[in-house]
């Protein structure tokens, strides 16, 4: 299952093409697909245009509205979609971020999506220069260019990695923090989980905007766009720690269930291959010291 995330305002927002985003899934979808496919969309309280929760019951598949305040706007538009992440169909394997001027334009895009089996993947039409920017990727230079280098993009993201990671980055461009990460996880483990589909989608509003581009007065230090920050250089410190995250995942496994005596006996074999023989004794008489301290302890 796909679920779409996004936001919503029409008050004072020529852009947005909220029905005619919508109209689109209809147009590019078949009835099975209808059934794989879920909308969630936080509208602004003070937006008095929004469309009425009873004009969604017309479409074919499950729409989820949300209503709470407008807040900081555009800036905080990563604290809206951890929300909305969380409200998702538990069956849902895929997410897609987008926005309400953005629309559909091709057939079997979603049969496409839910055919791909990997676990940890990110998925655009364009393949950036991932590998271009190892090594570099903090330089102010090579920040303007990678911040931009994947095209106007709605990414598809698998779940589980938003799992992993357990944010959408700390700014309200969800595309600039994906390319980040994966340039981080190119750089430290040589692990690239890009992967390209055909276009299935078009922007109808201006691609240009203050919140997006860095022009608007933000509380966040954390925010990174084409020409502006991070001016918190922290940012890439938590990225790579997400980044080494996700790799660990992805050589360890995902499952959540407690581990088996054969699990134990692997890890504990491994550790012993990892020292020097010589150290054995040593380790085998330190781990029976500790067991017994925390026994009388």
């Amino acid at each position: 299952m796909i679920s779409v995330l996004f936001c919503s305002r029409t008050k004072g927002n020529p852009d947005s093409g909220l029905e005619r985003l919508l109209d689109s899934a209809v147009a590019c979808t078949t009835p099975a697909e209808r059934e794989q496919i879920e909308f969630l969309i936080k509208f602004d309280s003070d937006d008095d245009d929004r469309l009425p929760d009873s004009f969604f019951a017309k479409y074919p598949f499950r729409v989820r509205t949300f209503v709470w305040s407008r807040g900081e706007g555009r800036h905080g538009l990563h604290h809206a979609q951890e929300y909305l992440f969380a409200q998702r169909d538990p069956r849902s394997r895929f997410c897609l971020m987008t926005a309400d001027d953005f629309y559909f334009n091709r057939t079997g895009f979603v049969s496409d999506i839910l055919a791909v089996k990997d676990e940890f993947c990110i998925l655009g039409y364009k393949r950036p220069p991932i590998e271009a920017f190892a090594g570099r990727y903090e330089e102010e230079e090579m920040i303007r260019h990678w911040v931009v280098s994947f095209g106007c993009w709605s990414p598809v993201i698998s779940s589980r990695l938003i799992e992993v990671c357990q944010n959408f980055g700390w700014q309200a461009n969800v595309d600039s923090w994906l390319m980040g990460l994966s340039v981080a996880l190119y750089d430290l483990y040589g692990v690239v989980i890009w992967q390209t589909h055909e276009p299935f989608y078009e922007r109808g509003g201006s691609y240009e905007r203050p919140a997006s581009t860095g022009a608007a007065p933000t509380y966040n230090n954390m925010e990174i766009t084409n020409n502006v920050g991070p001016n918190n250089r922290y940012w890439f410190e938590l990225v790579r720690r997400q980044a080494r995250n996700v790799f660990l995942n992805m050589m360890h496994g995902t499952d959540l269930r407690r581990r088996t005596v054969g699990d134990r006996l692997n890890v504990a074999w491994r550790r012993v291959r990892d020292q020097p023989a010589r150290r054995l004794p040593a380790r085998v008489l330190g781990k029976l010291r500790r067991n017994l301290a925390s026994v009388f302890a």
